[in-house]
C-alpha cells in the first residue's frame, strides 16, 4: 500500500479530497444524462431528449431559470470511498479496479427560457440554455505509470494516446419542429446556434514510454497539444519554457455576452407505433461543433528524454522521486505557443428506446444511451416502470447500468395541476443519499406553465399519451 509520507499527513489529504469531491458535485448540480426522462413524454423537457416528442397541451412555457436545472456527475472508474479507505489512500485497490479506458465527466444545464406550441399535427419549440460539459479520459496504463513507475513496462513500449480533456461552457439557442407524418410515426428536428464562453481542449496526443531491459532506464517521447479559450496570462522565459499561467478576471458580463466563438448543432428524433402496445423511439443529439476564436492559446509540448532515476521498488510517496522526474521532464520539453483558432466537437448522443403498454396505467420501458466523446463510446442501459395516476400524476422507477455498475436506482415524478406542472427526475437518487459511494449523481427538476390542455383524458378508450405520445387514431388503427 502506497501512502504519502510525513510531509503530507494522510488524514489532512483525505479531508482535502473530501472537500474537493463535494465541491465538484455541488458545481455539477446545475447538468444532459436523463435516461429515465426519455420515456416520460408528459414532461415537456423530454423533448430535449427527443425532438419528436409532442405534448397534448397547446402551449407550455418554462419558467425562466426554473424550467430546467439539470445535473450529472459520472465516474466510470471509482467512487470516493474506493479511493480513500479509512485513513489511507487505497491506490492499489483503485488501480486494480480501473478499466482499460476510464472517464470522469460532468454536465450542467440551466434553461433561461423554453416554450412549446402545438398547431394541428405540428409542434414547435424554442429555448435558450447555458450549458457546461467536461469529459476527461485516461487509460489504465497511465495511472500505472504514476503509481508504480516504469518497471511494469520493462522491454516494451507503452502508449498513452487516450489521455484527454474536453471541457466547454457555451450558450445554446435552439428552435425545434415536430410533425405527425401519419397515424403511427412522428419525426422531429432541432437546430442550434451556439456561442462559446470558455474552453479547455486537448487535441490529438502522442506519448510513448519505453523501458530498457537491463538498465531500467525510462524513455519518454511524444507531443501533446492543449487548446484554451479563456482569459489567461501565460509567461515564458528566454528559452521558451512556460514559467507561469494566471487566470485573469473574465468580466462576467463580457463573458456571458461574448459572441465571438460561434458553433452550430442539430438534434433529430423519431417515434414509431410498432403496434397498439409497443412504441419505438430514437434520437441523435448534439451533432455539431464550436469554432473558438477568442482569448486563444495553443500549447504544443514536445518531449524526448531518458530518465535513469526510476528503478524497481521506487516508493511512490518519495518526494525526491517526483522532484527528479519533473525536473528532468521540464528540462527536455520544447514548447510551441500559438494563438490559432480551433474547433471542438460536442459529445454526440444516440438514444434508443422502447415502451410496452402493460395496461391503461402502466408502461414498461427500456432505454439505451450512447455518447461519443474523445473518440470513445460510453454506453448505459435503463429499464423502467412508468405509471400514470388520475390524470395528474406520472411516476417512473428505473434501474440502470451506468459507469460499469448496476447500483443505480432512479425515479421520476411529475404533477400537473391547473396550468402548472412540477417535475423531478433522477437516474440514481441513491447518489444523493450516499454521494461518497456512488459513481453517478444525476438530477433534473423544474416547473412549467401548461396551457390549453385537454380537460380529461379518456382512459376507457386508451387515449392516454402521458408516458408515450401516441395519437388516438393510432390506437383505433391497431385495435381489432
Amino acid at each position: 500500500m502506497h501512502t504519502y509520507g510525513d510531509q503530507l499527513k494522510t488524514r489532512k489529504l483525505k479531508t482535502l479530497f473530501t472537500g474537493l469531491f463535494l465541491l465538484f458535485l455541488a458545481f455539477a448540480v446545475q447538468a444532459q444524462q436523463a435516461n429515465t426522462l426519455f420515456l416520460m413524454h408528459s414532461v415537456p423537457q423530454s423533448n430535449q431528449m427527443n425532438p419528436a416528442v409532442q405534448l397534448k397541451c397547446n402551449w407550455f412555457i418554462g419558467l425562466p431559470v426554473l424550467s430546467t436545472v439539470h445535473v450529472n456527475y459520472s465516474n466510470s472508474a471509482f467512487t470516493y470511498n474506493d479511493l480513500a479507505n479509512g485513513t489511507e489512500l487505497a491506490l492499489d485497490d483503485v488501480y486494480n479496479r480501473l478499466n482499460r479506458k476510464n472517464m470522469v465527466s460532468a454536465e450542467a444545464a440551466v434553461y433561461l427560457l423554453s416554450l412549446g406550441y402545438r398547431d394541428g399535427s405540428d409542434y414547435f419549440t424554442f429555448s435558450v440554455a447555458d450549458r457546461f460539459t467536461t469529459f476527461n479520459s485516461f487509460p489504465k496504463k497511465f495511472a500505472g505509470m504514476l503509481l508504480y513507475g516504469n518497471t511494469q513496462f520493462i522491454g516494451q513500449t507503452a502508449r498513452f494516446s487516450n489521455t484527454r480533456i474536453n471541457g466547454a461552457y457555451f450558450r445554446e439557442y435552439s428552435a425545434g419542429w415536430s410533425r405527425e407524418l401519419d397515424r403511427i410515426t412522428t419525426v422531429g428536428a432541432r437546430a442550434k446556434l451556439l456561442f462559446g464562453k470558455g474552453s479547455l481542449h486537448t487535441g490529438t496526443s502522442r506519448i510513448s514510454l519505453g523501458t530498457d531491459v537491463e538498465t531500467f532506464d525510462l524513455s519518454i517521447s511524444g507531443d501533446v497539444t492543449f487548446n484554451s479559450s479563456f482569459p489567461l496570462l501565460l509567461t515564458q522565459n528566454s528559452s521558451g519554457a512556460i514559467t507561469s499561467i494566471e487566470v485573469q478576471h473574465p468580466g462576467y458580463l463580457a463573458l456571458l455576452m461574448n459572441p465571438r466563438n460561434v458553433g452550430i448543432a442539430a438534434d433529430f428524433g423519431v417515434i414509431h407505433e410498432y403496434s397498439n402496445d409497443i412504441t419505438l423511439s430514437a434520437s441523435l443529439l448534439d451533432v455539431g461543433t464550436i469554432l473558438w476564436t477568442d482569448e486563444l492559446y495553443n500549447i504544443n509540448a514536445e518531449v524526448d528524454f531518458t530518465y535513469e532515476g526510476v528503478s524497481e521498488g521506487t516508493d511512490f510517496s518519495a518526494a525526491a522521486y517526483f522532484r527528479d522526474l519533473s525536473d528532468s521532464i521540464a528540462r527536455d520539453i520544447i514548447y510551441n505557443v500559438t494563438t490559432r483558432p480551433y474547433a471542438s466537437v460536442l459529445p454526440t448522443q444516440l438514444i434508443l428506446g422502447g415502451a410496452y403498454r402493460y395496461n391503461n396505467h402502466v408502461t414498461l420501458g427500456g432505454v439505451m444511451r450512447n455518447v461519443l466523446v474523445n473518440r470513445r463510446i460510453s454506453s448505459s442501459v435503463t429499464a423502467s416502470v412508468n405509471v400514470a395516476f388520475r390524470d395528474r400524476f406520472q411516476g417512473s422507477v428505473s434501474w440502470s447500468w451506468l459507469n460499469n455498475t448496476l447500483m443505480n436506482v432512479g425515479a421520476g415524478l411529475a404533477y400537473t395541476g391547473r396550468g402548472m406542472q412540477f417535475y423531478a427526475v433522477s437516474d440514481n437518487f441513491l447518489g444523493f443519499i450516499r454521494p461518497l459511494d456512488t459513481r453517478t449523481v444525476n438530477l433534473r427538476f423544474g416547473m412549467n406553465l401548461m396551457l390549453g390542455c385537454p380537460v380529461k383524458f379518456n382512459r376507457s378508450q386508451r387515449d392516454d399519451r402521458s408516458m408515450v405520445p401516441c395519437p388516438s387514431e393510432t390506437k383505433r388503427r391497431f385495435r381489432k
